[in-house]
């Protein structure tokens, strides 16, 4: 039997991060989400008030993305402000998040 809830969280939600390159090339580059599904209400209301205010609310945290210096990219709120401005990552947060809201199977190679 189904199970109503108004707000839900899944973890460690597969994401591709596609960045363009040279020729018309794309690098596809696999991260981890932690994401919260909220409510359509809810997210039509983070909308309006931001793509910032989105992200902070369905993004719960992130794990596969280093940093210049090669390490893993703490997940603070500097970092976030910068990922937020990098529409590989923001792209690939929404479709994330829609796939992950639909019930859609992460893909996997």
């Amino acid at each position: 039997m189904f199970t109503f809830t108004p707000k839900r969280q899944v973890k460690a939600w597969p994401a591709t991060i596609k960045l363009a390159r040279d020729n018309g090339e794309v690098a596809e580059f696999t991260i981890s989400l932690d994401l919260t599904l909220l409510p359509a209400d809810d997210y039509l209301a983070r909308v309006s008030e931001g793509s910032g205010a989105l992200f902070d609310a369905i993004l719960d945290g992130f794990t596969g993305i280093a940093g210049a210096n090669g390490e893993a990219l703490a997940d603070t709120p500097q970092n976030r402000a910068a990922l937020y401005q990098h529409p590989p990552f923001t792209e690939a947060v929404i479709t994330a998040y829609r796939q992950a809201n639909a019930g859609e199977a992460a893909r996997k190679n």
